[in-house]
């Protein structure tokens, strides 16, 4: 499937790097660009945040392709219109109830599966290095790399953008299952806000067991971005220039 989108769809800002991946029975859109030349260059798998990929993304993944990456923005079940159950419909309990955070949690695990067949997608690519993967993600994009590490997954490393600051403090299985995925995880992660996101308790809780086990791991946490509370998330989109340097020097260290 090559998705065609509209001039008001989110997905109009990446057509010309249009292409789909299979994740089980379902046929996703994604999104793939490579540098100039034959490669194989290095990758890195983008996962956007729980309301689709936005238009907006596609900077981040100009300054990636900038540093040398070829870049895959894969597209989830449910999400911009693509098959599959979209999460939010999968919580039925009250948001905050007991019920509805293993809810949560089991929609986001099946949206991993996606997030890993990307990860295999992408390593196929000719011009692709598969041993130089790395993957980053926003929001619920950055539960998708933390998820993903702690199933081991084959990537040599993780960079989670405000994963997940507006959630966190309504759903304790979900942090159950973050917080074991620190211990779990033996890939590097890179976790990173600004200091005007919805919520920074995630950084400081899943930094703070990333230290304790000992696992290799940076935590950044950068100045307001905006004027109004809130407007720290979707530091990828928003702040490139902000984050560039760090995560091109984190993703060189592990994929050179």
């Amino acid at each position: 499937m090559r998705l065609v989108a509209s001039e008001n769809d989110e997905l109009s800002a990446f057509a010309d790097w249009s292409t789909s991946y299979r994740s089980g029975a379902l046929t996703l859109p994604a999104f793939f660009v490579a540098p100039p030349g034959d490669g194989p260059f290095p990758a890195v798998v983008f996962h956007h945040g729980s309301g689709g990929l936005l238009g907006a993304a596609r900077s981040g993944a100009e300054a990636l392709l900038d540093m040398g990456y070829a870049v895959l923005l894969a597209v989830r079940r449910g999400h911009n219109g693509a098959p599959g159950l979209f999460w939010e419909t999968r919580v039925t309990a009250p948001w905050g109830s007991p019920e509805m955070g293993p809810q949560l949690v089991d929609a986001l695990e099946d949206e991993c599966d996606d997030a890993v067949a990307a990860l295999a997608w992408v390593k196929q690519q000719p011009m692709v290095d598969a041993a130089r993967v790395a993957m980053i993600g926003s929001s619920y994009g950055g539960v998708m790399v933390m998820l993903a590490a702690r199933r081991r997954a084959a990537f040599r490393a993780g960079v989670s953008f405000a994963g997940p600051s507006i959630t966190w403090p309504d759903a304790p299985a979900l942090q159950d299952v973050l917080l074991d995925a620190m211990r779990t995880t033996e890939v590097p992660l890179f976790l990173v806000q600004a200091a005007d996101d919805v919520h920074l308790a995630p950084t400081y809780a899943l930094g703070g067991e990333l230290a304790r086990c000992g696992k290799v791991h940076e935590v950044r946490i950068y100045g307001a971005i905006g004027e109004n509370p809130g407007d720290g998330h979707g530091a990828f989109n928003k702040a490139v220039e902000l984050w560039r340097g760090d995560v091109e020097r984190f993703l060189s260290r592990w994929t050179s």
